[in-house]
């Protein structure tokens, strides 16, 4: 059970601030969202970065970022290695 910071929001103006979150998923259409990956956990010095996922459409959410998460818990540095330190170190 490990934590990390996520924020959703439905808008691409950055209002929630998702791009500072270690995983964003940022509206870009009714029921379709962008993953950005990789913010630092204090949500500071470092956004997510955007992936090449722009149309993910909500009801493939759990397929889409279940690897993401089965890859950060098979391939950590540590076992306190935050998501986004993670994922902004392999490039995900």
């Amino acid at each position: 059970n490990d934590d990390f910071v996520t924020r959703t929001t439905g808008c691409p103006n950055g209002c929630a601030r998702p791009y500072m979150a270690e995983i964003a998923f940022v509206g870009s259409g009714p029921n379709v969202y962008q993953l950005w990956l990789g913010g630092s956990p204090n949500q500071a010095e470092r956004t997510g970065v955007a992936t090449s996922i722009f149309k993910m459409p909500l009801t493939e959410l759990e397929a889409t970022v279940e690897p993401i998460f089965a890859m950060w818990r098979a391939q950590r540095n540590a076992p306190d290695e935050a998501l986004g330190d993670f994922c902004h170190r392999v490039g995900v």
